[in-house]
């Protein structure tokens, strides 16, 4: 058990921190909603604001809940790893830095739910001191309380930027939950006015100082798409601007607009915002797993090595394997036998080239399909080929080629057993990825067939596009050489924004009044499409 959670742990370690962030998040968010933003004030109905505050305190009560659970197997996971590689008992564990903060959060996550539950007299004097605490806590164990140098500069810029985060990012669910429970437009707009004065100048505090960490931790523009910390920031930043654009067409709403017009379509933008904003911070987590950039110096990709490996090519769809050498042989390759070379440029042994050659052909085939799942999708956006519509058919196709090829090892077509591969890291997320193609397909085919408005199962599309991409985001690869590492990162990290912003596109087109679903119709489908042409030129060497 131990040793399968010693394989699972880089995967397990990005999920949870993202865990950590996105209830820490909501918990800074629904303070503040709960205390400010949502408070009772003459302009507005009593019992109007009542139900929001009540609504308030549950979310936020359950994002104290979440917060505990994830820190309880946050502390289990980390410490058995601990335990099983450094062979060192619980005692010793007790006083390691990561295991001292997640006790203070779990805590103070779990007195946050008590108060909510049943001390809500004082909680405007507890439940901020709370939430700084897990912020507090939190901040321990990032990079910023790693460094060496100008530690004090990079912990106060990383406690404004998580605190603006939570404020902005943190506070739209309840924003969500509270225009849901007003019921009334004038208790809408008092809270929604009240949120955009909080956000914007939260936005401002999360660009300032993201801005200034990076320069802190990149450190110079090769490293910006040269090491895999630069990328992951590259990816945060690129959703960051997705959601200003959204943030802003709030906005102007909000001045341009009435109440009756504006509100019904704030709703939908804002739950496109919220999915949108979590992705962004299960990509902060993501960053904590990467040494930062400046610390890679040696470690950098430079940009002639990025487009020697990602210069458009004619795809790989034949499987033509080279000749493995003898047992002997197998662990160095002269370099005049030498077919392939790394980064490095150092030769690659057959059995890598190999892996490569079949990586490369099944990404190619994949793009393939997805390519024409876009190109289907923009004709049946036309209105002028009813036929297809039974685009979601492929996806079908894609899960099955990705459980019986994406891992020619695995059961049923390889030599490994079924419960051994969901044990391997890289199997299992494209296996999970399989599942999702499929769920993804089954649903989006009986939503088209029964062409219903307002149909829940038409949901699940943007949902699973969204997840999909998200998985993708915290895709990890078991290798050991830091420059291919990048450059794997560098063809996935593309992909999974753009399947993000796919799901959330859809997501809008659905959920939108009908003549404002014009833009995001289109928006997805052309992710769909950029999707496959990065597939078809996947590369491995």
């Amino acid at each position: 058990m131990l040793v399968q959670l010693v394989n699972l742990f880089s995967f397990f370690s990005v999920v949870l921190r993202a865990g950590t962030l996105v209830f820490q998040s909501l918990l800074l968010g629904g303070v503040l909603f709960g205390l400010w933003i949502a408070r009772v004030s003459p302009e507005v109905s009593q019992e109007s604001i009542g139900r929001i505050q009540v609504s308030t305190w549950w979310l936020l009560r359950l994002s104290a809940v979440g917060l505990a659970v994830v820190q309880l197997l946050y502390l289990y996971v980390n410490s058995a790893v601990l335990m099983t590689t450094a062979e060192i008992s619980f005692h010793e564990v007790v006083g390691a830095n990561f295991f001292i903060s997640g006790c203070i959060v779990l805590t103070a996550a779990l007195v946050t739910t008590m108060v909510t539950s049943a001390h809500r007299s004082f909680a405007k004097w507890v439940l901020p001191v709370l939430a700084l605490v897990v912020m507090g806590a939190s901040v321990m164990t990032n990079h910023a309380a790693s460094r060496l140098h100008g530690r004090p500069l990079l912990v106060t810029l990383s406690c404004l930027h998580e605190l603006a985060t939570g404020f902005w990012i943190g506070g739209l669910p309840f924003l969500v939950l509270g225009l849901y429970r007003a019921k009334d437009l004038t208790t809408g707009w008092y809270v929604t006015e009240r949120f955009s004065r909080i956000a914007l100048v939260s936005v401002g505090v999360l660009v300032i100082s993201g801005t200034a960490m990076s320069v802190l931790y990149i450190g110079s523009w090769a490293a910006v798409l040269g090491t895999a910390y630069g990328v992951m920031v590259t990816a945060k930043a690129t959703m960051l601007v997705a959601l200003l654009l959204l943030g802003g067409v709030n906005f102007l709403l909000i001045r341009n607009t009435s109440e009756e017009y504006a509100l019904p379509r704030l709703r939908r933008l804002i739950e496109a915002e919220v999915g949108i904003g979590i992705t962004v911070i299960l990509t902060a987590a993501s960053l904590t797993s990467q040494p930062p950039a400046v610390d890679q110096a040696n470690e950098t990709v430079t940009m002639t090595q990025i487009y020697q490996r990602f210069k458009p090519t004619v795809p790989r769809l034949r499987y033509k394997y080279v000749a493995e050498l003898t047992d002997a042989a197998s662990d160095a390759v002269p370099s005049r036998q030498a077919l392939a070379y790394n980064v490095d440029g150092l030769p690659l042994v057959p059995r890598l080239i190999n892996y490569s050659i079949e990586s490369e052909s099944n990404h190619h085939w994949i793009g393939l399909v997805v390519l024409a799942m876009g190109f289907l999708a923009l004709l049946a956006r036309t209105g002028k080929a009813s036929w297809a519509e039974y685009w979601p058919l492929l996806l079908i196709g894609i899960a099955v080629f990705i459980f019986l090829q994406a891992d020619s090892e695995c059961w049923p077509v390889g030599w490994k057993g079924f419960w051994a591969c969901w044990a391997d890291p890289e199997a299992f997320q494209h296996r999970i990825a399989a599942l999702l193609c499929a769920g993804f397909g089954v649903f989006e085919l009986r939503v088209r067939k029964q062409a219903k408005e307002n149909n829940p199962l038409a949901l699940v599309f943007p949902l699973m596009g969204a997840l999909g991409g998200a998985v993708l985001l915290t895709h990890s690869h078991a290798i050991t050489n830091v420059k291919e590492n990048l450059l794997v990162e560098l063809s996935h990290v593309p992909m999974g924004v753009m399947a993000v912003f796919a799901g959330w596109a859809r997501w809008l087109e659905l959920r939108l009044p009908p003549k404002d679903r014009a833009i995001p119709s289109w928006i997805w489908p052309v992710c769909f499409i950029l999707i496959g042409a990065m597939l078809l030129n996947y590369r491995e060497m």
